[in-house]
C-alpha cells in the first residue's frame, strides 16, 4: 500500500510540474509564481507519506489536461475532482469571451472526460487559436489552455 501511495503522489507532482507556471500561495498572505522548468527538487521537510496523501487528497481539481492538443476541431477535456459536487466546464477565447459550456451539473468525485467539437454555444465552428477551458467545482475553479490550429 505504501508504493501504491508513493507512485500516486509521484505522479500527481509530476502533473503539476508539465505547467509552465506554478503559483504557491504562503500562510503570509503572500503568493509566489514562478516557471516550473526552474524545478530541480521538491522537498517536503519532515511530512509523512500520509500526511501527503492527504494533503494531495484534499486538492478539489487535479489533472486538467485535454488532448490532442493542439487540436483540429476537437479535443478532449481529462480531470479529476475530489468531491461531488455543482461542476461547469466552460471555453473561453483569447478575449477572455465564453464561447461554450461544455457541462453545468452536479458530477460524482472521480476522473472524468468531456469532449468538445470546436464549436460556440450557436453551434457555429470556432476560429483557429488560443483558447482556456476553465473547469468549476464548488466554487473552486482550474484554468488551462489550448490550441486550434485549422
Amino acid at each position: 500500500m505504501k508504493k501504491y501511495t508513493i507512485i500516486l503522489l509521484i505522479a500527481f507532482i509530476s502533473s503539476l510540474l508539465s505547467a509552465e507556471t506554478m503559483t504557491i500561495n504562503l500562510s503570509n498572505g503572500e503568493t509566489v509564481e514562478f516557471d516550473t522548468s526552474q524545478i530541480e527538487q521538491i522537498t517536503f521537510g519532515d511530512v509523512s507519506v500520509e500526511e501527503m496523501v492527504e494533503f494531495v487528497s484534499q486538492i478539489p481539481i487535479k489533472f486538467l489536461k485535454n488532448y490532442p492538443n493542439p487540436f483540429n476541431p476537437k479535443t478532449t477535456i481529462l480531470f479529476e475532482i475530489a468531491e461531488k459536487g455543482k461542476t461547469e466546464v466552460d471555453i473561453f477565447n483569447i478575449k477572455g469571451q465564453k464561447v461554450k459550456t461544455l457541462l453545468n451539473e452536479n458530477i460524482e468525485a472521480g476522473n472524468h472526460s468531456i469532449f468538445w467539437n470546436g464549436k460556440n454555444d450557436n453551434g457555429q465552428q470556432v476560429a483557429s487559436g488560443m483558447y482556456f477551458y476553465k473547469v468549476s467545482v464548488n466554487g473552486n475553479q482550474k484554468t488551462n489552455k489550448m490550441l486550434m490550429l485549422k
